[in-house]
C-alpha cells in the first residue's frame, strides 16, 4: 500500500545518512607542469549517497596543457580527445559529456562554496599527491592554504584494505597487469576491473567519470571496516 509523506520523508532522510560526514572525491586531467583544464568532483558520503556532481572545463589551462603535450612528446592516456570535447562542447550535439566552462576564478569562487555548505573538512582521490598540486598550482600558495582540506588517498585505502593478498597478485598475473619493472598494477583503472571482474572496462580519462569510479573504490575501503592511514604511500612497494 502507498506509504504516507512522514513515513516516506523518514525513509528519506535515514537512507541519506544526514548527520554523515560529507567528504569530496576528485580528479584532475592535465600535465603535470601546467594547471588543470579538467577537474570533476562529487560531495558524498561513506554510506554511498552522491549530494552533488561538479563537472568543470577551464578553458584558459588548455593552451598550456597543449604546450607541455608537445614538450613532452608524448600524449599519453589523457588530454587530446578531453580537450577536442570541451572545445566542442555547446556547438556539436553530439558530444558526449557536458563541461561546466569557467574562468579559473569562478571555479575558485565556486568550489570554496561548494566546500563550506557541505562542510567539507576531507578530500579522497587517487594518487593524492597528483590533484593536490594541481589545485594548488590553480590556487596560488596563499589560496590553497586557505581551502584547509586534509588530502586522503585512496591508493593507500585500497591496497591496506583489498590488494595485500594473494587473490589480487594472481589476478594481476593471470591478466598481465604487471609493470616493466615487474610489479603489480595499481593503477585505477586496474583495481576497478579487480573488484567489479569487468575486464573490459576501460577508464574514460575525464575528470567527473574518473571520480564516479574511484568513488566506487573508496567505498569498498570503507566497506571493508578496516582502520587505514589515508597518507600516500608507494603501493609497488
Amino acid at each position: 500500500s502507498p506509504m504516507d509523506k512522514s513515513t516516506a520523508m523518514a525513509l528519506i532522510k535515514k537512507c541519506c545518512h544526514p548527520k554523515a560526514e560529507k567528504f569530496i572525491v576528485l580528479d584532475v586531467e592535465g600535465y603535470s607542469t601546467a594547471r588543470p583544464y579538467n577537474i570533476g568532483y562529487i560531495v558524498a558520503d561513506k554510506y554511498g549517497t552522491i549530494y552533488l556532481k561538479r563537472s568543470i572545463a577551464l578553458p584558459a589551462c588548455i593552451w598550456e596543457n597543449i604546450v607541455s603535450m608537445i614538450a613532452s612528446r608524448q600524449a599519453e592516456e589523457m588530454t587530446k580527445a578531453n580537450i577536442e570535447e570541451i572545445l566542442q562542447d555547446g556547438e556539436k550535439k553530439r558530444t558526449k559529456r557536458k563541461y561546466q566552462k569557467m574562468s579559473i576564478q569562478q571555479f575558485k569562487k565556486l568550489f570554496e562554496t561548494d566546500i563550506a555548505n557541505f562542510n567539507i573538512k576531507r578530500l579522497f582521490a587517487y594518487n593524492v599527491n597528483f590533484d593536490k598540486a594541481a589545485l594548488k598550482r590553480l590556487f596560488g600558495d596563499t589560496e590553497f592554504l586557505k581551502l584547509n582540506l586534509e588530502y586522503c588517498d585512496i591508493i593507500s585505502g585500497i591496497v591496506q584494505s583489498k590488494l595485500l593478498s594473494k587473490k589480487y597478485i594472481d589476478f594481476c598475473n593471470m591478466n598481465s597487469f604487471i609493470t616493466e619493472k615487474g610489479n603489480v598494477m595499481t593503477k585505477a583503472e586496474i583495481v576497478y576491473k579487480y573488484l567489479t571482474n569487468a575486464l573490459d572496462f576501460v577508464e574514460e580519462h575525464t575528470g567527473l567519470a574518473d571520480c564516479e569510479i574511484e568513488y566506487q573504490i573508496l567505498l569498498t575501503v570503507f566497506n571493508s571496516h578496516k582502520k587505514v592511514n589515508w597518507k600516500p604511500c608507494q603501493a609497488w612497494k
